[in-house]
């Protein structure tokens, strides 16, 4: 403060309440503590934050390509033993064609004598798996003329596919269908009977049922992480085989035979006619849809693996579809991919740590820099 008197001007000195100096340095650290509290956590936080999700965005990535990787392991390991599967049987219906008392009998069905001993060997040959229920002798008009269960024999079965295509003196291996005589599911092994000279005299035909492919489809239920499951289709889109039926056996009818897409009226007639959907008409048929499945078996390269990604239930599932060898058949395991990137699905416990310690270090930082730099201007003042 200035007075004037005679003498002069005259600086008076002037008492500032304390609370008005407080009130200035508290503005003042809080004015200086913000812009560093702002930039230390920037520098310190944001490469941590960028770091944590790049090796995140890397780690899902790479399991991923694990989880995938896995998949086609598992697909193609069970479609070559489906195959393996396929290829014994066909080579031991074939071996049973060769068997001298089948084709003596199959040479003069008169003989009783002769088909007593060929019902021997026919039940021989059925104990080499349990899944066999009947092996059998046809005559080339398709009646079953002898059999390793008697029961079968008198049944006529030259309209079955087995049956005409053994006839033309090729061996095949049938789609599972629906046995007239048992009305059951089962797959049908067949042969031509030829004499040491070549000349075509009867058929033999195997009915074994569908238990062992089952429990190598059901083997896959969740084996390559939660959620896994595994299903086996033909080239018509018709579900021959489901993981589901684990332990559902009794509920099987209700899971198999639904198709991908839908099928041509006529065919499906004929399909429904060799009981390919089971007991199910053609107009009973179910259709499941899985187009990118279906854009599969449509496309030219009918062989290896292929990876594909579709939608159940609402839910992504990653897949690897395998065909196989021995028939035109595609076995497909899949996966939800949250069941493997769910461990990343968010930041650890030591990352929030982490960044809790880097938070608090930081603030401590700028407490220590606001403190110093405000007793700097203190000392300045003075």
């Amino acid at each position: 403060m200035v007075a004037r008197g005679w003498g002069g001007a005259v600086r008076i000195p002037v008492e500032v309440p304390a609370e008005d100096v407080g009130v200035g340095v508290m503005r003042s650290g809080f004015g200086v503590a913000w812009p560093i509290l702002v930039a230390l956590l920037t520098l310190g936080l944001a490469p941590m934050l960028l770091l944590n999700f790049a090796g995140q965005q890397n780690t899902r990535d790479r399991l991923m390509e694990l989880g995938v990787a896995n998949l086609t392991m598992r697909s193609a390991s069970t479609a070559a033993s489906i195959d393996s599967y396929l290829q014994s049987r066909k080579r031991e219906i074939v071996q049973v064609s060769q068997i001298p008392d089948v084709i003596a009998y199959a040479q003069n069905l008169g003989d009783k004598g002769q088909r007593d001993l060929a019902r021997t060997a026919l039940a021989m040959a059925a104990t080499a798996d349990t899944a066999y229920e009947s092996i059998a002798i046809l005559s080339l008009d398709g009646t079953i003329v002898a059999a390793s269960i008697q029961t079968d024999e008198g049944t006529n079965v030259r309209f079955r596919d087995y049956f005409q295509n053994a006839r033309t003196g090729v061996g095949y291996v049938s789609e599972p269908s629906y046995s007239v005589i048992t009305n059951k599911p089962a797959l049908f092994f067949s042969a031509p009977v030829r004499t040491t000279d070549g000349i075509l005299v009867g058929v033999v035909r195997s009915r074994i049922n569908l238990a062992r492919i089952w429990d190598l489809v059901e083997g896959d239920l969740g084996a390559v992480g939660a959620g896994a499951h595994a299903f086996l289709v033909d080239d018509y889109g018709i579900r021959l085989a489901v993981s589901e039926t684990k332990g559902n056996r009794d509920k099987a009818d209700s899971l198999i035979y639904k198709v991908i897409a839908p099928i041509e009226h006529d065919t499906a007639l004929r399909l429904a006619n060799d009981k390919r959907f089971g007991q199910k008409s053609a107009e009973q048929l179910v259709v499941d849809p899985l187009p990118e499945l279906k854009a599969v078996i449509d496309s030219t390269a009918r062989k290896g693996a292929t990876t594909l990604t579709f939608d159940a239930g609402g839910v992504e599932q990653r897949a690897v579809a395998t065909w196989l060898e021995s028939k035109p058949w595609i076995y497909v395991v899949a996966m939800p991919p949250s069941s493997y990137l769910n461990a990343v699905a968010g930041p650890s416990t030591g990352f929030l740590g982490a960044v809790a310690m880097a938070a608090a270090l930081t603030l401590v930082i700028a407490t220590w820099m606001v403190r110093w730099i405000l007793r700097s201007q203190g000392e300045a003042m003075r």
